[in-house]
């Protein structure tokens, strides 16, 4: 369990700072690691708006061939009517190897990058990550999307012999 400066300072950084206004704190699973970093996921509701995470991992052979140097991977969640997307985590990736470079964006089926920000690099791989920047679309969903994944590579998606990313999808509603 986390200290009460821990708690405080979680209530107040994502609470009160990040605009969501004071009110009943979230609900939250943590763990200190052994580098005494807090790491956990953030469930519950925050004045009545509950905060979800979507991930999935997808290895290179759950990707579609979209033709010439594209795959692609659907979530088998959609983000529903309502959501507000907050951001998106890539979280591990073992790199797409075969071809000379890999490019990922994170889109929902018709906005290509709609849930990051320019291409993040797939080809090496990052145990820990990579940034994958501020939503490029339209936050608000009018509409259920269905997360979609497109790596890009330099000269045909049937030259990817290895790989796999996973992905982290938050958003409130």
């Amino acid at each position: 369990m986390a200290s009460k400066t821990q708690r405080d300072t979680f209530y107040n950084n994502v609470v009160s700072e990040d605009g969501f206004g004071a009110g009943t704190p979230a609900s939250y699973t943590q763990v200190i690691n052994s580098s005494g970093n807090i790491t956990g996921d953030v469930t519950g509701t925050l004045n009545g708006a509950s905060i979800v995470k979507v991930a999935e991992t997808a290895a290179f052979g759950d990707f579609t061939n979209g033709g010439a140097a594209v795959g692609t991977f659907e979530f088998s969640t959609d983000i529903p009517i309502g959501a507000t997307f907050l951001y998106a985590a890539v979280t591990a990736v073992t790199g797409f190897a075969g071809d000379v470079s890999a490019v990922l964006t994170i889109g929902d089926g018709s906005d290509v990058d709609r849930y990051n920000t320019g291409t993040l690099n797939v080809f090496a791989t990052a145990a820990n990550g990579v940034a994958a920047g501020d939503p490029s679309g339209t936050r608000y969903h009018t509409a259920a999307k269905t997360p979609t994944l497109t790596i890009t590579v330099d000269a045909d998606w049937d030259s990817v012999t290895a790989g796999s990313v996973t992905v982290e999808l938050f958003y409130l509603t």
